[in-house]
């Protein structure tokens, strides 16, 4: 069986062979540089969910740069990947009747705000997900109302990398299915990478306003 580190350092060369970063490819994606994602949220989960489940279902909501499925292609094996494009409530119907019957390990949002009602979304690929399977929402920022309801309805997890790279949307929310007193218990459990992640909101807002005066 595969340990661990080993897989850490497979899911890097994977990186590195299908030229996944846009600094060393003009078609590559940002999710190693400028953000902070892969080495601060996509190693460490990915390698846990390949441990659990070599051969997951992806499905990737409003992803427009298809070569991610090259990382995700080698890193896995023989995974089932679907891409998706929502936005409105006509879309998202033709979405939940073509995927009725699917259940999904990993769920991969982006331009979340793009979406008509994203807590509506949230809530139908929940009811799909498979037994440790997981929605990653990525982008946040500037939007402190959705990412409260998001918290306080799902008991997410909030990854502000914004002291590592400030980027204004250096974000990911991870959000899982507990039960109604696990999710009470977690909401306590999360509660300061919440209160961290307004910090980091009001932070930069601050120094935005100020720049704007200084102008």
């Amino acid at each position: 069986m595969e340990k661990f580190k080993e897989i850490k350092k497979r899911f890097s060369r994977e990186i590195e062979k299908n030229k996944i970063c846009i600094s060393k490819n003009p078609k590559g994606t940002d999710i190693v540089w400028p953000k902070s994602y892969s080495d601060l949220y996509y190693m460490d989960s990915f390698c846990k969910i390949y441990n659990q489940n070599k051969s997951p279902v992806i499905i990737q909501i409003n992803e427009s740069n298809k070569i991610i499925n090259n990382l995700w292609n080698s890193f896995f094996k023989s995974p089932v990947i679907k891409n998706e494009i929502l936005s409105t409530a006509k879309s998202f119907d033709i979405f939940m009747e073509s995927y009725k019957d699917f259940l999904f390990d990993i769920v991969i949002i982006k331009k979340y705000k793009n979406i008509e009602d994203i807590n509506y979304v949230i809530n139908f690929l929940k009811s799909k997900l498979k037994k440790n399977g997981v929605i990653i929402v990525e982008n946040i920022s500037s939007d402190i109302k959705s990412v409260t309801n998001i918290f306080f309805e799902h008991s997410c997890k909030i990854f502000d990398f914004r002291f590592n790279r400030f980027l204004i949307d250096n974000c990911i929310i991870e959000i899982k299915r507990y039960s109604h007193k696990k999710k009470r218990i977690l909401i306590i459990k999360f509660l300061p990478r919440y209160i961290f992640h307004l910090l980091v909101e009001l932070t930069y807002n601050y120094f935005y306003i100020l720049k704007q005066l200084t102008n």
